[in-house]
């Protein structure tokens, strides 16, 4: 079931009834998408109860003072200092329409690199911007990386997205890695080190006539 929120109009507006709206316990926000934008205000307690820090909600049903709207969290501004929600976004949407949102990566399997190898594996990206039907968005994306060996990478390009989704392709991104362990990596340069010193040695000294 979508989630809902209780919201109201909001007729005063600027900088100043925001900071008056905030301090009251209320949030203002916007609602666009189809035909005109409304500016809207909602409790803090009601957004942060029900949304919080979700990503990724699929349609949020908003009940505009007995008005029933289907929209999708667009933005979310927060204060940097507070971590509190400071302004919020929302499109208005139908089922069918083709929306652009972010989704979670989520990781499955252990791969080989770690197991057989002693590597790490590496979550390097943990969202994807997908374009989908505003009634299929899915909570989260699952990427197997149980093949993964030691210097693998899975890149976007690698994946086989779930049907209805689909991305911009334009860029590769790697999803994942499996990586050395620092401890080997610091061994490696060492080595490395003493081999280039043994050269430079060697260079240096004279031949023998």
């Amino acid at each position: 079931m979508p989630i809902q929120l209780k919201m109201e109009k909001r007729v005063r507006l600027g900088s100043r009834e925001a900071r008056r709206l905030r301090r009251a316990g209320s949030l203002p926000g916007i609602i666009y998408g189809q035909g005109s934008d409304v500016s809207i205000k909602i409790e803090y307690a009601e957004f942060m109860s029900k949304i919080g820090y979700s990503k990724s909600l699929g349609i949020v049903e908003l009940d505009l003072e007995g008005e029933e709207l289907k929209s999708i969290i667009k933005e979310v501004q927060w204060d940097t200092l507070t971590d509190k929600p400071l302004h919020l976004d929302f499109q208005q949407v139908s089922d069918d329409q083709l929306v652009l949102v972010p989704v979670p990566i989520k990781l499955s399997g252990i791969p080989a690199g770690v197991t057989l190898e002693g590597g790490i594996l590496e979550h390097t990206m943990h969202e994807l911007e997908v374009t989908v039907r505003a009634a299929d968005i899915p909570s989260e994306i699952t990427f197997d990386v149980a093949n993964l060996n030691l210097g693998d990478r899975l890149h976007l390009s690698d994946v086989d997205l779930p049907e209805g989704l689909s991305v911009d392709l334009a860029f590769d991104p790697v999803i994942a890695g499996v990586i050395a362990p620092k401890a080997l990596l610091v061994k490696e340069d060492e080595l490395e080190e003493e081999t280039e010193e043994e050269d430079a040695e060697g260079a240096e000294a004279p031949s023998a006539e």
